[in-house]
């Protein structure tokens, strides 16, 4: 424990400027390699593994100490906000725009009740129906057809003609 207290990035075999993720790395693959349970229980081995826990949480706790885990995030927050905020340059200067949609905007288009298949119309069913028999009325009239076929069609339908 006293040499993870005096350099525990020794100990973890990184440089003290590594990265988050190589940090991360190098403990991982200690870890693994040193296992008590992958070395049969060596106690030469569950001693090096106690340095190498010790040596990554007292690198952890003083990283967030120092404030480096919250510069990260803040660096990330940042890149987000330019993100963010070169797309709403992007979009009200119509880049990227789609013909059929106009310009993007920050909040997606919502599709119209036509779009989802939704229809309203002023006609009733019965007028619908009797718009569709008058159409086939007169189709068969100029098609020839007898004007039994079309009374056909009308009594059936329940008019008179």
């Amino acid at each position: 424990m006293a040499d993870a207290a005096a350099d525990p990035y020794a100990v973890l075999g990184v440089p003290p400027a590594a990265s988050d993720e190589d940090l991360r790395r190098a403990y991982r693959e200690l870890v693994k390699r040193h296992h008590p349970d992958h070395n049969g229980g060596s106690p030469e081995s569950a001693s090096r593994f106690e340095r190498i826990q010790s040596a990554y949480a007292l690198i952890t706790q003083r990283r967030a100490h120092d404030g480096g885990a919250a510069a990260d995030i803040d660096d990330r927050l940042a890149a987000i906000e330019r993100e963010l905020a070169a797309q709403r340059a992007a979009a009200s200067a119509g880049v990227g725009a789609d013909p059929k949609r106009g310009p993007q905007s920050a909040a997606p288009r919502r599709p119209t009740p036509e779009e989802l298949g939704h229809y309203t119309t002023d006609d009733s069913l019965a007028k619908i129906i009797d718009d569709a028999a008058d159409q086939l009325a007169a189709r068969l009239r100029a098609g020839g057809a007898s004007g039994r076929a079309a009374r056909r069609l009308s009594d059936f339908l329940g008019r008179r003609e």
